[in-house]
């Protein structure tokens, strides 16, 4: 499996939690907008399906 090298910030914003994936000197919530997920239509958020709640935990 290939390691992931892009934006991390995006990876949390997705989870919609801290993922501690960046340095520890800075906190992501004062880097990040952890409320809205990344993209152009993130603030729009829709329901999750049972298998996507599945694929989260």
């Amino acid at each position: 499996m290939a390691r992931y090298i892009g934006p991390k910030c995006k990876l949390s914003r997705r989870e919609g939690v801290d993922l501690e994936l960046k340095s520890g000197v800075r906190a992501l919530d004062t880097k990040c907008k952890l409320e809205q997920s990344p993209g152009q239509h993130g603030a729009k958020r829709g329901r999750m399906t049972d298998y996507g709640m599945q694929l989260r935990e």
